[in-house]
């Protein structure tokens, strides 16, 4: 027998029979094992949500997948897809904001507060096209801002 046969007999007859065992009890074969417990580290703190991001889930939410959140409206480029902010007031209920395509006219109103864990979308509204029906009576925080 050629020698890389004899090592290939070898290793298949020597593995049925390493899994024999030595015969001890399973528990005599497992090696013993010191698990210790150290104090739990403390979980990070879930991260805050940034106003860009609260405007980004706000934009994805309402306008759909196909638009995204652009950034504040005064640098923004016009993009058919792209909403964009700008800050209009602060209130007693948060800041409003109003969004809308870059360069054109605000779609809505935002009203976002901040709290511990980052800011979140409190309220919108829209209001009526020039002429159009209402579509029920303004939230005080709009009448508020002046918008």
């Amino acid at each position: 027998m050629r020698r890389t046969s004899r090592i290939v007999v070898a290793l298949l007859v020597s593995g049925p029979l390493g899994a024999c065992g030595s015969g001890s009890s399973p528990e005599e074969a497992r090696p013993s094992v010191l698990v210790t417990t150290s104090a739990a580290t403390p979980s990070s703190p879930a991260a805050r949500v940034s106003l860009a991001e609260a405007l980004s889930r706000y934009v994805t939410a309402t306008y759909g997948g196909d638009h995204r959140y652009v950034g504040d409206c005064a640098g923004a480029r016009p993009d058919p897809r792209g909403v964009c902010s700008l800050e209009k007031a602060t209130v007693d209920a948060g800041t409003v904001y109003a969004v809308g395509a870059p360069s054109s006219e605000t779609d809505a109103f935002l009203l976002l507060r901040a709290d511990a864990a980052g800011w979140r979308v409190v309220d919108d509204h829209v209001p009526p096209e020039s002429g159009g029906p209402t579509s029920g009576p303004q939230p005080d925080w709009f009448e508020e801002a002046g918008s």
